[in-house]
């Protein structure tokens, strides 16, 4: 049984000799696979592989590869060859070759017509595309060569993992394609790496912050349930959320005409650019934004004109982001809010973290009339179920309108890959067990 790949080398490579089979061979050996026996792969989907140079062959982890072959005898005549593989975020995608007389760039266009079509028939978005090719003008006999070599890792070697403690006694484990980027900031350990299952992460003192598989259904929660709230939302506050994924929801929404976030850690931001830029997808550019480094406690303290919504996408609560779990700073987030103003902060897991629940809605009750508790689902997250706290200086958030729900949802359907004015009437529906961790509740 043929394992699952973990790398794919992407090879091409041309010769030429006094018969078909030498050309071929040269043009394998200029590929840098002499000897190797390659079997075709017509079709399928990859999942969790990433390119990688080509390494020395060891038989037993050579795996089935697509390949392009084309020879020709015709003296002057110009032949090409290309192999193209496409990726989603995930890293699942396929890889398409193709070879035949004509210019290497006509058929690397094809290749990667045929690679965008296949990922399109599986419901994948394109994030990336990897190609190699080779072309040759015939001189006496000539032959091109192309080839996508799977890998699986047969060599022992301990995987590598990110851990994350969700507990004493429970940790859960992430493995790891690759490290792209550790550094310690003034404020933090700040890790990004490329895992299995949920493609890039960002770790914070090696707690998991978000990752590029589900952040949507974590950022478009914390962002639009309380935009929705807001009649008017203009002006949103944003602290910390260094990654962009929820500057890139806020902005979304059309109504939005200003977004300042304030992060205590340049560094983050700038990691998150490099390395995980399909978070914000340009959001940071946007003219509607500005990026404010500097502590929240001390921005909040000279506040001029009034926010609509504020958004706390901070850490948990340990270290020096513990007093944004307080009623203080709860009270100087109402305070730089409008009459309507509505706040909103990530509260944890009601599995692994029921102490953070309670303390974030006793702090929120400290600033708003108006506090409810809603759910969301974010698997990276210490046991998927995840909790959010709104508190509103304005209308409960069970009172919106379910005609205004739908019109304001309309612009952003197409991004929308897990809110809904269904979801968001369902998140408020607390089970029991969740409940029962809340302090008393001022808005049963």
């Amino acid at each position: 049984m043929i394992a699952q790949p973990t790398q794919i080398s992407l090879v091409a490579g041309s010769g030429e000799g006094s018969d078909e089979a030498t050309a071929s061979e040269q043009a394998w050996k200029g590929a840098g696979l002499t000897g190797a026996s390659l079997l075709p792969l017509q079709s399928g989907l990859l999942r969790g592989v990433r390119p990688a140079p080509l390494e020395p062959i060891h038989f037993g982890q050579l795996m089935p590869a697509l390949s392009a072959h084309h020879g020709s005898a015709v003296v002057g005549e110009r032949i090409a060859a290309a192999v193209a593989l496409g990726l989603d975020s995930r890293g699942q995608g396929v890889v398409r070759a193709v070879a035949g007389p004509g210019d290497a760039d006509s058929q690397v266009a094809e290749a990667e017509r045929r690679v965008k079509s296949a990922l399109r028939a599986h419901g994948l978005p394109l994030k990336e595309m990897h190609v190699a090719q080779a072309e040759h003008t015939v001189r006496e006999r000539g032959c091109v060569v192309a080839a996508a070599v799977l890998w699986t890792d047969v060599r022992e070697r301990e995987p590598d993992w990110a851990t994350e403690a969700w507990t004493p006694h429970v940790h859960c484990r992430f493995r790891v394609r690759e490290r792209l980027f550790t550094a310690r900031s003034a404020f933090q350990r700040i890790d990004i790496v490329d895992t299995v299952e949920f493609g890039r992460m960002l770790l914070l003192d090696h707690t998991v912050q978000t990752t590029e598989r589900d952040e949507w259904a974590y950022h478009e929660m914390l962002a639009w349930v309380p935009l929705m709230v807001h009649p008017h939302p203009k002006r949103v506050l944003i602290v910390g959320g260094g990654d962009g994924g929820l500057l890139r929801a806020v902005l979304a929404c059309p109504e939005v005409e200003e977004a300042v976030q304030v992060e205590i850690d340049r560094l983050v931001v700038e990691a998150c650019k490099e390395h995980l830029s399909e978070l914000s997808r340009g959001a940071f550019g946007d003219p509607r934004a500005r990026v404010v480094y500097e502590d929240a406690f001390t921005f909040l303290e000279r506040v001029g004109e009034p926010f609509d919504v504020a958004l706390l996408d901070t850490t948990d609560p340990i270290g020096p982001a513990e007093r944004l779990f307080t009623a203080e700073f709860y009270g100087r987030v109402a305070g730089a809010l409008g009459e309507e103003g509505v706040a909103a902060a990530q509260s944890g897991s009601p599995w692994f973290q029921p102490e953070v629940i309670a303390r974030s809605v006793s702090a929120m009750q400290s600033g708003f009339p108006t506090v409810r508790v809603y759910l969301g689902s974010v698997p990276a997250y210490p046991g998927g179920l995840w909790t959010f706290t709104l508190g509103s200086r304005g209308r409960d958030p069970l009172s919106v309108p379910e005609a205004e729900l739908a019109e304001r949802f309309q612009s952003l359907q197409q991004e929308a890959r897990f809110f809904s004015p269904q979801v968001y009437r369902a998140a408020f529906a607390l089970p029991p067990f969740v409940r029962s961790l809340l302090p008393q509740d001022p808005n049963p």
